[in-house]
C-alpha cells in the first residue's frame, strides 16, 4: 500500500503520486480478476454485482488518467 511519506520537494511529490497510481492500477486489475471469477459462477444472476464492479473500474481508470503527469 502506498504510505504517505515526507514531502520535501517536487521529486518526492511525483514519487508519491506514482505510488498511488500504481496502487489504483493494481486495484483495477484485481477488480478485473474478480469480474472474471464472478462471470464463471453458474448459480445465479450477478448482473447487479458485475455492474458495480464495472462502475468501480471506470472510476479507477478515470483516477489513473487524472494522476498522469507529463
Amino acid at each position: 500500500m502506498a504510505e504517505l511519506k515526507d514531502l520535501t520537494n517536487h521529486e518526492s511529490v511525483l514519487d508519491q503520486i506514482n505510488q498511488y497510481h500504481n496502487l489504483i492500477s493494481l486495484t483495477a486489475d484485481q477488480l478485473q480478476d474478480l469480474k472474471v471469477r464472478v462471470k464463471a459462477l453458474d448459480n445465479g444472476d450477478y448482473e447487479q454485482e458485475l455492474n458495480s464492479i464495472n462502475e468501480a473500474q471506470q472510476k479507477l481508470y478515470e483516477a489513473l488518467k487524472s494522476l498522469e503527469i507529463d
